[in-house]
């Protein structure tokens, strides 16, 4: 099984998931290795966020299905499940900031509420993050004054307020253009050699994947397809994987499409008649 070579800090094990009679995940196991990259990819719908809210506690796992350093994460008490919160960093899709409030104070929120720090210290970290993540002349700006970029940037200095031990990441690139998302990309893999820090990224895009991944994890239909390093995912002989890595269209989906172009023809020419 994929990340056994390394101190596994998170294990999944035979997860299932649903909402209402509709089931998402079906029997998912993979581990996460300690200090290393893990990225989750796959199509859209294929339930990347939905593995990516039960990782983080924002949706209950049944027993025996997450384990956080080999304890269950489902046997957690109030206390324990905010002692794990406290060891978390999660940057949202589109950064998720207050936009009521400036940089500097989204990013001395955690701060604020998970510490007794005084303000002047609290002050200091938030340089400090900001600086970390190349926002150092905009801690004064409203999230509205910000790129795309810089938003992912400033939502990423408030997930790493707290000097997380594990990172999670939900799309960095979306949405982004493609110099902006290699900045993303470098920041990464820069906390995970400067900081030791355990990343785990949710991402649809394949040259980021490849770029930044100790090791993926594809999803396809709620179920892993292929789990390992890059290499062997490159290598796997499964057609679905294939497919993705060749961004193959479903034959569905053309048929779809012609189906569609059928209709408007048909359309036009009922117009004309």
């Amino acid at each position: 099984m994929a990340g056994t070579d390394a101190r596994a800090i998170i294990e999944v094990r035979n997860l299932n998931s649903f909402y209402g009679q509709r089931q998402v995940l079906r029997d998912i196991s993979f581990h996460v290795p300690a200090g290393k990259v893990t990225v989750i990819m796959g199509v859209s719908g294929c339930g990347k966020s939905t593995l990516l809210r039960h990782l983080i506690g924002l949706k209950p796992t049944g027993p025996g299905q997450i384990f956080v350093d080999g304890k269950d994460l489902a046997a957690f008490d109030s206390r324990e499940m905010e002692a794990y919160r406290k060891r978390i960093g999660v940057l949202f899709q589109a950064g998720a900031l207050f936009n009521s409030m400036t940089v500097q104070d989204n990013i001395a929120v955690p701060l604020r509420v998970h510490t007794r720090l005084a303000e002047p210290t609290i002050s200091i970290m938030v340089r400090i993050k900001l600086h970390q993540v190349g926002l150092t002349r905009f801690g004064d700006y409203m999230p509205s004054q910000l790129s795309g970029g810089m938003r992912k940037r400033a939502g990423l200095a408030r997930a790493l307020a707290m000097d997380p031990e594990i990172l999670f990441v939900d799309e960095p690139s979306s949405g982004l253009d493609p110099i902006t998302a290699a900045g993303l990309d470098d920041l990464i893999l820069e906390l995970r050699e400067a900081m030791g820090m355990t990343l785990i990224v949710v991402t649809h895009e394949l040259e980021s994947a490849f770029r930044i991944a100790d090791q993926l994890i594809v999803l396809d239909q709620g179920r892993v397809l292929a789990a390992g390093p890059p290499e062997s995912i490159r290598e796997s002989r499964d057609e679905r994987v294939v497919q993705f890595l060749s961004r193959r269209a479903d034959e569905r989906a053309r048929d779809q499409e012609g189906y569609l172009a059928e209709l408007l023809a048909a359309a036009g020419g009922r117009d004309r008649s």
